[in-house]
């Protein structure tokens, strides 16, 4: 049957679940893209206005920070679908966590340093709100929003993750010949 949207959904319990799987994984991969690229440009402009154009083999020191502290995210969702092998893992994870959780609050700083130099760049202002307090209180809005949902969205990969891995999973094992 094939619904509104053009989307082959099976009457069967077993194929609707399945398409409903796979449309949440791709609305959370299409998410996690756009969201470190937000991420990645932001930490560069605010990086690349304290730093300036210093560079290291052509490429400059801003644009070098910016992708590890995107690196760092994905190592954390990676981390989160790994299975645990050897008893020297927990430390490890609790590194990983911890390196995570500084990179989000670091790159929350470069969020809130690019929103305010870009809100510097603009006329704004009207009689509820000075300019003075949107340029004060609007950065630091969207860089506790930045952060709040990025922990939030490792949650939520943590918990569709383990679905759509699993969902993965079953359908391998439905193709082996017996």
């Amino acid at each position: 049957m094939v619904n509104r949207s053009g989307l082959h959904v099976n009457v069967g319990n077993g194929q609707e679940l399945l398409s409903r799987k796979v449309i949440i994984a791709a609305i959370l991969g299409v998410a996690l893209i756009a969201f470190e690229i937000f991420n990645f440009d932001t930490t560069q402009f605010a990086l690349q206005n304290l730093l300036g154009d210093i560079r290291f083999a052509g490429v400059m020191w801003a644009s070098i920070l910016a992708i590890a502290f995107c690196a760092i995210d994905f190592a954390g969702l990676v981390r989160i679908f790994t299975p645990q092998r050897g008893a020297e893992e927990p430390r490890s994870v609790w590194f990983l966590t911890g390196a995570w959780f500084l990179g989000t609050i670091a790159n929350s700083i470069m969020t809130w340093w690019a929103i305010s130099l870009t809100l510097l760049s603009h006329d704004f202002g009207n009689e509820v709100l000075s300019r003075e307090m949107l340029l004060r209180y609007v950065p630091i809005f969207v860089a506790m929003l930045v952060w709040l949902t990025r922990i939030l969205f490792i949650g939520a990969f943590s918990v569709a993750g383990e679905d759509i891995f699993e969902l993965a999973r079953n359908q391998s094992e439905e193709k082996r010949p017996a």
